[in-house]
């Protein structure tokens, strides 16, 4: 069999990889702006908030419905951490607002366990061999 290895120049996978990188680049500036009470956490927020949303739904109409195709059961997680992700962008919201580091940087620590684990399994699958 052969492997498949992702094109690094166009692959869906490398943009997965880079807007990880975006959505960790608003994380660290959103942290950032809370610890110094800066009113650009509002404005970082806003933009993670509104990225993190379309992220999941391009996930999970354009990526997930193929990959499940390969391992039903880790799309179905991902999905099932995408609606956990979902219940907690409210909270955030008013965390942001009352600038509650602590909460918010349990918030971003999910955000990114999640974006490592789609970052493996999507690895996986773009080297996965075919048939």
């Amino acid at each position: 069999m052969e492997l498949i290895a992702p094109n690094l120049e166009s692959s869906f996978y490398n943009y997965m990889i880079r807007l990880h990188g975006h959505h960790e680049d608003l994380c660290c500036k959103l942290l950032d702006a809370m610890a110094t009470r800066s009113p650009n956490a509002r404005r970082f927020w806003s933009e993670l908030d509104e990225s993190l949303r379309t992220h999941m739904e391009s996930e999970e109409r354009y990526v997930l419905p193929a990959f499940a195709r390969i391992d039903r059961e880790e799309a179905l997680a991902l999905i099932r951490d995408h609606g956990r992700i979902r219940e907690q962008l409210l909270e955030i919201g008013v965390a942001i607002d009352l600038h509650e580091l602590a909460q918010t940087q349990r918030f971003i620590d999910t955000i990114r366990e999640h974006a490592a684990r789609e970052d493996k399994l999507m690895a996986r699958w773009a080297t996965a061999p075919t048939p």
